[in-house]
């Protein structure tokens, strides 16, 4: 039986701002109502996807600090049943120069437990390094699962990290900022590219079919357009461009197959993407009542889960193939012969 395009939304009781899936597929949530917010919880929830009952079904759930901030991202590890989650230590904490913001949990059907030790974090495709950055301009590489350092921590001078991604090799980090982005191979930054725009950026390397490629997402602040650029991942010279819309894009990711591109737009909207030609294959508006605030994939990308502070969860099943309008033109081109030939024919017989 072939696969055709499903969703579902559910609300939960948090504003959720991160999300992603478990190599087992259950749907990993994060948020909350941030410091001092008595009314909305912090926390972290685990759910089974029922997705024949088009609902989640909560497995397990962590009541955070409600002193400390909310989670704010996550990286899921392949294999391991652990995740790695940003979340700001108190104020009182940061203000003494103690932020630990980057938090490593194990979680299983049964119990979720914290292991003391941020904005951005991410794994490399073999699960043996971690990366993470903030808005603090640092940027750290930890090895798994020692949580050693891969090198020392480097401070970027007060430019917030907007994104952060290892290629397939897990060699080089990309990481940007408000005015460029640079690569690391083995703790050597450079520049590979300077913004020279007022720009938001997101990134991702190529998987699978499209190793050999990277991903930026650029939201332009002086037009209302947004770029989907794909680049050489190893001279990082430009392949191709393409507007994907006029709204600005709030979060980007892969599929694991290396072959979708997802986003979540300002007009609350969900986007799927090829990532060979750029092409827009899907887009499903209003899905949530705020811009959405994360986007994942499953493993064997089939589905979509995406959330949003307005405390709501979206399900999207994909089809097995994207109608991309090529049908729709045929037909259409059908039925303009035949008026054509309808009026032609009325004409000859006037005569």
């Amino acid at each position: 039986m072939s696969r055709t395009l499903e969703k579902f939304s559910i609300k939960v009781d948090f504003p959720v701002y991160c999300a992603g899936f478990t190599p087992s597929g259950e749907v990993l949530l994060g948020g909350g109502g941030g410091p001092g917010n008595t009314g909305v919880n912090n926390k972290l929830v685990l759910f089974k996807c029922k997705l024949s009952e088009k609902t989640l079904e909560q497995v397990v759930e962590v009541i955070l600090n409600k002193e400390e901030d909310r989670p704010t991202c996550i990286a899921i590890h392949n294999e391991d049943n652990i995740f790695a989650c940003g979340i700001n230590s108190t104020a009182e904490k940061i203000n003494h120069g103690s932020n630990n913001n980057c938090r490593i949990f194990e979680y299983s059907n049964e119990n979720t437990n914290e292991d003391d030790y941020q904005k951005v974090a991410a794994f490399t495709q073999d699960g043996k390094l971690l990366a993470t950055g903030g808005t603090d301009s640092k940027l750290a590489v930890l090895k798994y699962p020692s949580l050693d350092v891969a090198f020392p921590p480097v401070n970027f001078s007060k430019q917030e990290i907007y994104d952060l991604d290892f290629d397939s090799t897990g060699n080089q980090v990309v990481r940007i900022d408000c005015k460029m982005f640079l690569l690391s191979s083995f703790g050597c930054f450079r520049e590979i590219l300077e913004n020279s725009f007022n720009k938001k950026w997101a990134c991702r390397f190529g998987k699978g079919t499209s190793a050999g490629f990277f991903y930026t997402v650029v939201n332009m602040t002086s037009i209302s357009r947004t770029f989907l650029v794909k680049w050489n991942a190893t001279t990082f010279e430009r392949c191709s461009t393409k507007v994907i819309g006029k709204r600005r894009i709030t979060t980007f990711t892969i599929s694991d197959n290396g072959k979708l591109l997802g986003y979540g737009a300002s007009d609350h909207s969900i986007g799927i993407c090829d990532s060979l030609t750029l092409k827009v294959l899907l887009i499903v508006p209003n899905v949530h009542g705020f811009p959405p605030t994360t986007i994942a994939f499953n493993h064997d990308s089939t589905l979509v889960v995406s959330g949003s502070a307005d405390n709501s969860v979206h399900i999207i099943q994909l089809p097995e193939t994207f109608n991309t309008g090529g049908l729709q033109l045929i037909i259409i081109l059908i039925v303009t012969l035949i008026v054509l030939y309808y009026i032609f024919y009325q004409t000859l017989s006037n005569f």
